[in-house]
């Protein structure tokens, strides 16, 4: 790795050279052409898929049946690990409170848990891992694309008990942050449950056709810490709409996306 240095004149300089500080002129006119083009950015008025929001909600409560810990990580953990806090959990879900976050705090220091699912990295780019459950048997392999805007692919074994076919997940349209999958042709997604951020994010089942569309809740995650470098937190499903696994390996893909996009925006500014 080579390591440019920059050399400045290092000869003697007047007081007045110290003391001066200089202004870039900025005209009014490109100031506001740039804060008119950050509101006026769809990106960031409309970062959910539009038709996807707007579907109504089944009217029947949320009840979800398992809850799973997502190891907080980042871009460059070499190991994500997934642990079922389910039997151990003394409350009922009734909501993504700060004391139910609270008590799956609790469960995590009371007990000693064995990963149920491990996604182990195998280059180190990260865009492919072999997953693994608590007896180390390969359950999935996952291909990530290098940009957030691409496609992720999960495969299973043919005899795999979670999934008969590959599961692709992609933006449900080009640049916003909307992920949708197929299971079994049933369709899926992810959605933030803010306009502005995703520490909390919603999976979601798509009933009907046509004008007769409605969505289903069936999973919802909370992130542990804020921000989109490091990723994990509190995850619950309801596994009578939706296998465990492929429900917590579909979230861990859509946390990558995330991260990526933080990546992507930091190198953009700088």
């Amino acid at each position: 790795m080579s390591t440019a240095i920059a050399l400045q004149d290092m000869g003697p300089c007047t007081q007045k050279d110290m003391t001066t500080i200089r202004h870039r002129t900025v005209s009014k006119s490109r100031t506001d052409a740039s804060m008119s083009s950050q509101t006026d950015d769809p990106w960031l008025k409309t970062p959910h898929d539009a038709e996807s929001s707007k579907l109504p909600l089944e009217s029947r409560s949320f009840s979800p049946t398992a809850v799973y810990w997502i190891t907080p990580h980042g871009l460059l953990t070499k190991n994500i690990t997934v642990l079922d806090l389910t039997k151990d959990m003394d409350v009922p879900y009734t909501d993504m409170s700060n004391e139910y976050k609270a008590q799956v705090k609790k469960t995590l220091k009371d007990h000693s848990f064995t990963s149920a699912i491990n996604c182990h990295r195998t280059n180190w780019l990260g865009l492919k891992y072999n997953i693994t459950d608590d007896q180390n048997n390969s359950i999935a392999h996952w291909s990530h694309h290098w940009s957030s805007v691409g496609e992720a692919i999960l495969t299973f074994p043919e005899d795999s008990p979670h999934s008969a076919h590959p599961i692709s997940l992609r933006n449900k349209r080009w640049g916003l942050r909307t992920e949708s999958f197929t299971v079994n042709s049933q369709p899926f997604f992810w959605e933030m449950d803010s306009l502005w951020h995703s520490t909390n994010m919603t999976l979601y089942r798509v009933t009907g056709s046509g004008e007769g569309q409605k969505k289903i809740e069936v999973g919802k995650y909370a992130q542990k810490w804020w921000g989109g470098f490091v990723t994990g937190g509190t995850f619950v499903v309801d596994e009578k709409e939706l296998d465990g696994v492929v429900a917590c390996l579909t979230l861990i893909v859509v946390l990558k996306k995330k991260r990526q996009r933080a990546a992507e925006r930091h190198n953009g500014a700088e």
